[in-house]
């Protein structure tokens, strides 16, 4: 091998391992809630199977527009039996004809608009499920992040733990604490791995549910460590005026559309429907003159009579305005049960705002500031070791409320984007 192809080789297995480099960076890189959301709304099967659904009734509208396809007829009239002979009576023929159906008053036009109004429906199922699968994978995305938090903080408060053992280690050598004291250390550090296993038990299982929406792999990449930046809301009078522009009620607004076209088809069924029909007709042989017999055209009209109504055309129009009230009744249930959800959460939204607030301000500073205060009065040999453990059992807590306080507040967020009817 020359100098030139052990070159060109060496050129090639440093592209290859730039190439494996940048794909070990890329799982690596903080999987960030954006990142989610935009796998999610690109490769679920759900949106893909409604897509599917709404294309197929925008091509079933154009074909519903369209006469039914004609018939074509054909046969032998009036041959004899006791010789099967054409040739030997005059109104033996052989007959080819068409017949076309056309149904009643505009049952056509109005079946197409109703299968538009059918795609309709899905289009805007479409854009209320994006939403929410938006909001489930961002609440997923926000348990995975208040978890990891919480393991971080953990981790932090054991460090807390160790300063604290170190310090009832030296405090019983110079014969100022007790072997009690070092055991009640040593059990909250092993309760703080325990905690930690818990927590880990807990990531696991939302990276396996967060995996059914972005897959295994991409679940599996170190998360995020900041929350989304998102906007405030607008003000409730706003969003309830936006919530009849919500997705799901425009869906039903397509349904209803749907039954008023069936209550419209049912009345087309009083008319009457039309076949017509025309046929032309072959005779063999010769006529008592001795010329040849002539063939014949046949034409004619079919109507339908629906003189019976009480038991078909009457049931089906009672039928139909049956269900075009429950439709009607179905969006109003919808309607009231996203206003309910909307008011809710708007209120957990502000209070979650304020108790935020009062946890950066005022909680968390004292439950640190208290933690610091009892380990340095611990040192001095002023305070039992129950005391300080209680302060650390309460800094935890409180650092590890104010990040579930954080979550829950954007979660909350995360629900009105839903009840705003945002896909991105």
């Amino acid at each position: 091998m020359g100098r030139g192809s052990i070159a060109r080789l060496g050129f090639t297995s440093f592209i290859l391992l730039v190439s494996v480099s940048k794909v070990l960076s890329a799982q690596e890189m903080p999987l960030t809630l954006e990142e989610v959301e935009q796998i999610t709304i690109t490769t679920a099967p759900d949106l893909g199977q409604i897509q599917a659904i709404s294309e197929s009734y925008a091509q079933q509208a154009i074909a519903d527009g369209q006469l039914p396809d004609p018939k074509l007829t054909a046969g032998a009239l009036n041959v004899p039996t006791n010789t099967f002979s054409f040739t030997q009576a005059d109104m033996t023929m052989i007959q080819i004809g068409l017949q076309q159906a056309i149904p009643p008053g505009d049952t056509l036009a109005i079946k197409s608009k109703q299968t538009q109004e059918k795609s309709k429906a899905e289009k805007n199922k479409y854009e209320d499920k994006s939403a929410a699968l938006l909001r489930t994978v961002r609440e997923i995305w926000l348990n995975l992040y208040y978890w990891n938090q919480a393991a971080r903080i953990v981790q932090e408060n054991q460090s807390l733990y160790h300063q604290l053992l170190k310090a009832a280690e030296s405090l019983y050598k110079v014969g100022k604490g007790t072997l009690s004291d070092l055991t009640q250390a040593q059990l909250e550090l092993s309760h703080l791995e325990d905690k930690l296993i818990q927590i880990q038990q807990q990531i696991d299982v939302l990276r396996a549910h967060l995996g059914r929406y972005i897959g295994k792999a991409q679940a599996q990449r170190p998360l995020a460590k900041s929350l989304p930046k998102w906007a405030n809301p607008p003000t409730l009078d706003v969003l309830e005026a936006l919530l009849h522009q919500h997705p799901l009620l425009k869906a039903d607004s397509a349904n209803i559309e749907v039954a008023r076209n069936e209550v419209s088809l049912a009345n087309e069924q009083y008319k009457p429907g039309v076949m017509v029909g025309a046929a032309y007709s072959i005779r063999q042989g010769q006529s008592c003159c001795g010329g040849r017999r002539s063939d014949m055209v046949t034409a004619g009209v079919t109507v339908d009579l629906p003189i019976f109504p009480a038991n078909r055309q009457d049931r089906y129009f009672n039928a139909t305005t049956s269900q075009l009230t429950a439709v009607q009744l179905d969006r109003q249930v919808h309607c009231l049960e996203l206003l309910k959800n909307l008011r809710a959460q708007y209120d957990l939204w502000k209070l979650f705002g304020q108790r935020e607030t009062l946890y950066k301000d005022q909680l968390v500073p004292e439950a640190k500031q208290n933690s610091k205060a009892g380990l340095f009065a611990y040192q001095s040999a002023t305070v039992e070791i129950a005391t300080v453990l209680l302060a650390f059992s309460r800094e935890l807590s409180v650092n590890l409320e104010e990040q579930q306080v954080k979550v829950e507040r954007a979660k909350t967020r995360a629900a009105l984007f839903y009840l705003e009817g945002m896909t991105r």
